[in-house]
C-alpha cells in the first residue's frame, strides 16, 4: 500500500510539472506569454496557500500546523508579489484554458485530504507537500524561467525560487522528524 501510494506521489509530481506548461495537451514553453506564466504561477501558488490552511485545520502535530503556517504565509505574499508585478507590467493574467485540468486535480487532493485526520492526515499533507514543491520547482527553473519574455518576471521568480526549495527542505525535515520517511 505505502508503495502504491508513494506511486502516485511521484506520479502526480510528474502530472504537475507536466501541466504547468498548459495542461492536458503538450504546450512549448514559446507558446506561453507572461500574462499567462504569471496566472499558472499565481494558480500554483493559490493550490499551496489552500493546502495549507488544510494542514492548519486538521495538522495534528506542531510540526505540521508551523509548516503550514509558514507556507501560507510565504505564498500568500508571492501571489501578491506576482499581482503587483503583473500590474506593473501591464499585462492580463489569462489562465490557459488547458489548467482546468490541474483544478479539477487539486479538487480531488483537498477532497482526500480532507477525508484524514491525525497522523494519516499529516502523512498525506507532507508527502503531497513534497511532491507538489519538488514539481512546481522543476516547473518554475525549466518551464516557467525560460518562457518568461520579461526581466522582471524572471527576477522574481528567479528570487522566489530559493524560499520554494526551503518550503521543501522543511517539509522533508518535518516529514523526516515524524518518522514518514
Amino acid at each position: 500500500m505505502k508503495l502504491l501510494h508513494n506511486s502516485r506521489q511521484i506520479l502526480l509530481a510528474v502530472w504537475v510539472v507536466a501541466s504547468t506548461a498548459g495542461g492536458v495537451g503538450p504546450v512549448s514553453a514559446g507558446e506561453l506569454d507572461d500574462g499567462a506564466i504569471i496566472a499558472i504561477y499565481n494558480q500554483v501558488n493559490t493550490f499551496d496557500i489552500e493546502t495549507a490552511g488544510l494542514g492548519i485545520a486538521k495538522g495534528s502535530s506542531p510540526q505540521v500546523v508551523s509548516l503550514a503556517e509558514m507556507v501560507q504565509r510565504d505564498h500568500t505574499q508571492v501571489r501578491q508579489m506576482a499581482a503587483e508585478l503583473a500590474n506593473s507590467l501591464k499585462v492580463a493574467r489569462t489562465l490557459p484554458a488547458s489548467r482546468a485540468a490541474a483544478t479539477a486535480e487539486h479538487a480531488k487532493v483537498l477532497q482526500r485530504l480532507s477525508g484524514l485526520d491525525g497522523a494519516a492526515f499529516d502523512k498525506a499533507y507532507l508527502e503531497h507537500d513534497i511532491a507538489f514543491h519538488t514539481a512546481a520547482i522543476q516547473a518554475v527553473k525549466e518551464v516557467l524561467i525560460p518562457a518568461s519574455q520579461s526581466d522582471a518576471l524572471r527576477d522574481l521568480m528567479t528570487k522566489i525560487l530559493p524560499g520554494f526549495e526551503h518550503h521543501l527542505a522543511e517539509t522533508q525535515k518535518a516529514a523526516k522528524a515524524l518518522g514518514y520517511l
